[in-house]
């Protein structure tokens, strides 16, 4: 009977088991170097951003003397992300609310300050043929668009195709998202909730996509928009974009979070200080996707 159960838990602890996404060694291509640093993110891991500080920070800290080690990376939203630190999953995460964070720091998951590492954007995007008519551009003000979209797809009582898709994952692109509806206050997620509203839970590239194949607006981030190839991107519009202004509603910041229970910690904290310094924020104003650069260093 014993075994019985030895074997049912040791099944489950294995079902549970979390496997990075991929693993970095810098310049040195080892695959038996030790992993000293493992980073939860969802959006720039899928970009590359995170293959980059990875690999530089690997190769700046063996020309300081360091022996080469690696560094993995686990895919994981702003929510998911929290919940590995607090586990012990990983030892430092990206993340993308400013008010999880701060929680996160007060509850003891992670440790005091948020490391502001860059700035990602926000985007509105929709069909080439705007069935809801918004007005594109950046002088038009957020929540005016929102608003638009709400009264359009309101009104079209499924006569016209007006749907908005939402990843609905608790993520920050999905928080953020609420914020947006609430500011003019309405929340198409309640009971009934709205049929134009498509609840669609996905990781960024994969919940970008399916808005643009289905002919959806939606919001998603630069740096997810610019990781796609133009055969994708070419068939939807932005309708809004953030910019570096502060007080931008669809502005993004990526802060970088140590975990209380990073497993080396020392590495943790070298890794967000070197990602805040010049080495690290030169690696964001030198990363592009098409040509274009994707993020903005911190402030």
């Amino acid at each position: 009977m014993l075994s019985h159960v030895a074997s049912w838990v040791l099944f489950v602890v294995g079902a549970l088991a979390v496997e990075p996404n991929a693993v970095y060694h810098g310049s040195y291509n080892s695959t038996n170097s030790t992993t000293l640093l493992r980073i939860g993110n969802g959006g720039a891991g899928q970009s590359g951003m995170v293959k980059a500080l990875a690999d530089a920070f690997i190769d700046s800290s063996v020309a300081n003397g360091s022996e080469p080690f690696s560094v993995e990376w686990y895919t994981s939203d702003t929510t998911v992300t929290i919940k590995y630190l607090g586990a012990g999953t990983v030892d430092v995460g990206i993340t993308y609310s400013s008010v999880a964070e701060q929680i996160a720091i007060k509850q003891g998951i992670a440790l005091n300050p948020a490391y502001y590492a860059f700035r990602d954007h926000f985007l509105i995007v929709g069909p080439r043929s705007n069935p809801a008519n918004i007005e594109a551009g950046n002088g038009t003000d957020v929540l005016d668009l929102f608003s638009q979209l709400h009264s359009k797809a309101e009104a079209a009582g499924g006569q016209v195709p007006v749907r908005f898709l939402s990843r609905y994952d608790k993520s920050a692109t999905n928080i953020k998202e609420s914020e947006l509806w609430l500011g003019i206050g309405q929340v198409p997620w309640a009971t009934a909730y709205s049929t134009w509203y498509h609840q669609y839970i996905a990781f960024p590239l994969g919940a970008l996509t399916a808005a643009i194949l289905l002919e959806e607006y939606t919001l998603t981030d630069r740096g997810t928009f610019l990781s796609l190839p133009s055969n994708l991107t070419s068939q939807t519009v932005i309708y809004k974009a953030a910019t570096d202004n502060a007080d931008d509603l669809l502005l993004n910041p990526a802060r970088l979070l140590i975990g209380a229970k990073a497993e080396h910690p020392d590495v943790a904290k070298q890794f967000a200080e070197w990602v805040v310094g010049p080495e690290g924020q030169n690696i964001v104003k030198g990363f592009k996707k098409n040509g274009q650069v994707l993020y903005s260093p911190a402030p």
